[in-house]
């Protein structure tokens, strides 16, 4: 393939290795026409004697009219057009009469591959393929495979120095921190969980979260599976901001056990709740946000979903609690001893969940159909700018256009002239329900005091909210009852991450806190400092040596960038702060 240089096994393991800093040189990648990434060359050629113009429509754009390219190749001539290689696409060569009509000449459906050469022959709609496109994603897998060695090195490693010196160095470390005895306190090993101690799996499955939050707010590579979903439907990039809500619904639940047991007053829990609401508002608004004028300040963002889940949740806790006694109450009912003493609880929850779904599928918006659930744009030429429907409505009626999200995920392939904000006002009311799955997941843990009884609930709740999406959503990408849409924060979508929650808490505490086979590292230093991280990664996320300007952008070259810069925060810095007992909370 002349002028494209495909990238060695030795340079590709270096780049996929983000905790060593090695010589990193210039990788100037480049295609024969000096392609950008995830683009592929077409040229057209026809021997018809009238002009063609060429029209096309991505997959991954649902139900999409085609829109026009640009190009229109003269009679007997040639034209060149490059086309996404993300998504197959299907392209249509119209005959234009000038009087409003249209003839297909063609009409051809292909997954380009990247920096290939294609040619396209009319009329015959022959495609052949002049130069042969590069597989972007061998990085990746070289990035997962070493990551997985490494991994699997370091189980070893420990299982050997346990069997050899026959200590657990790490986990009692772990354990003088949380009890905040570092030099001269010895604590007993406790094999009862109903021991008030740290739940080393849930840091761990938070430390998970964070460290994929960083390297797919880093870019992800440039993949576009790491990116978030277009509209309807899932990828890693969708996963984790569910997940970190539904884990500080489980955190929560802990919170305040240990608040009952010291009979704090009700007065001082609430303090505490509108203190760090105001905290993770603020911190949203300013630091992640980073507005820079009053006019356009965006007002919805992550962590200030955060804030709304987190006082909704936690009043709503503080309300029900009763300050000693309670807690001996509720050890001698039976297996329902995690559900019926808290059906104010659900009642309240159920009643958001009902007041959401009336909402979305019940309001009237004007110009737009009732229950709409669509990108809008290229899907619905009726209905350009009815993008999201009520969640949209309600968004632009409360913030307008100037303070909402300016560049979200569905804008390129769908053409959508309006902002649409995918953290708005109306998606909050399933994000209570999120956290408060995750305080359900809390309470089984203190209400059971046997790891059997707890394995068994969560699993049957991961099992019984998946079943339920997969209900709701017809087990379908598009055109289900209610789709799986993070745009939306659907109640499909909430559904579905909770069961993955559900399963995912099982599997770790079953290693981690259960059998003991891995300590958690070392995800679980990231997660006992999530917020530190997080904030950190996105401030100096731009800066030396975090990142740098790369002439010319391949997946290989930001993927090295981009673990190297966020195993820089989620595993070197959150290691740091961990061995130096330093741990921020809000």
């Amino acid at each position: 393939m002349a002028g494209y240089r495909r990238p060695g096994m030795a340079r590709a393991l270096l780049w996929c290795v983000g905790l060593i800093l090695l010589t990193h040189g210039d990788v100037t990648e480049a295609s024969p026409f000096d392609l950008k990434m995830d683009r592929a060359l077409l040229t057209v050629t026809s021997d018809l004697t009238y002009p063609v113009e060429v029209w096309t429509v991505s997959d991954v754009c649902y139900q999409c009219n085609l829109s026009f390219t640009g190009l229109i190749v003269t009679s007997r001539s040639s034209g060149n057009l490059t086309t996404n290689t993300s998504y197959p696409t299907r392209l249509d060569f119209v005959w234009n009469h000038g009087n409003g009509t249209n003839q297909s000449v063609c009409s051809h459906h292909y997954h380009y591959g990247e920096y290939g050469h294609y040619k396209m022959q009319l009329p015959k709609c022959k495609l052949s393929i002049l130069t042969d496109p590069v597989n972007s994603n061998i990085p990746i897998l070289v990035a997962f495979f070493v990551y997985v060695a490494l991994g699997a090195v370091w189980v070893v490693a420990s299982y050997l120095y346990r069997r050899r010196f026959g200590g657990e160095e790490d986990e009692m470390r772990h354990l003088l921190i949380n009890t905040g005895r570092h030099n001269d306190a010895s604590p007993q090993k406790s094999e009862s969980p109903a021991k008030p101690r740290r739940l080393k799996s849930l840091d761990t499955f938070r430390g998970m979260c964070l460290c994929i939050m960083a390297f797919v707010n880093y870019g992800g590579g440039g993949y576009w599976f790491l990116d978030h979903s277009v509209w309807n439907g899932i990828t890693v990039a969708d996963l984790v901001f569910p997940w970190f809500m539904w884990i500080m619904g489980t955190s929560t639940a802990l919170s305040f056990r240990g608040l009952q047991r010291k009979a704090t007053p009700k007065m001082a829990i609430f303090g505490k709740i509108v203190r760090r609401t105001i905290t993770l508002f603020l911190l949203g608004l300013f630091i992640v946000n980073a507005p820079d004028d009053w006019a356009t300040i965006r007002i919805p963002g992550v962590l200030q979903r955060f804030a709304v889940s987190y006082f909704a949740v936690s009043t709503m806790m503080l309300l029900h609690m009763e300050v000693g006694g309670q807690e001996e109450h509720y050890s001698r009912t039976e297996w329902y001893r995690d559900l019926v003493p808290y059906w104010k609880q659900w009642l309240f929850v159920l009643c958001l969940l009902a007041v959401h779904t009336c909402l979305t599928f019940l309001m009237p918006v004007p110009g737009c159909p009732t229950g709409y659930l669509g990108a809008g744009g290229l899907s619905d030429l009726d209905h350009t700018n009815c993008t999201g429907g009520a969640a949209g409505y309600i968004d632009n009626w409360l913030l307008t256009q100037d303070h909402i999200y300016g560049d979200e995920t569905p804008k390129h392939e769908y053409q959508i002239l309006v902002n649409y904000d995918p953290e708005g006002v109306l998606g909050s009311l399933t994000s209570i329900f999120m956290t408060f799955l995750g305080l359900q997941a809390g309470k089984i843990l203190l209400s059971y005091e046997d790891h059997g009884s707890r394995l068994v609930r969560w699993l049957l709740w991961g099992v019984g909210l998946g079943l339920l999406a997969i209900l709701l959503c017809e087990g379908r990408q598009n055109g289900g009852w209610v789709p799986i849409n993070k745009n939306l924060w659907s109640v499909t979508f909430v559904l579905s991450l909770a069961s993955m929650a559900f399963i995912l808490l099982s599997v770790y505490y079953f290693l981690v806190d259960v059998r003991r086979w891995w300590t958690g590292f070392p995800f679980f230093m990231a997660g006992m400092n999530s917020i530190s991280v997080y904030l950190c990664h996105g401030v100096f996320q731009k800066y030396l040596p975090f990142s740098w300007k790369i002439r010319h952008e391949t997946h290989a070259n930001l993927l090295f960038m981009h673990l190297f810069g966020s195993n820089l925060w989620t595993i070197v810095f959150a290691a740091y702060l961990y061995w130096n007992s330093i741990f921020i909370n809000i």
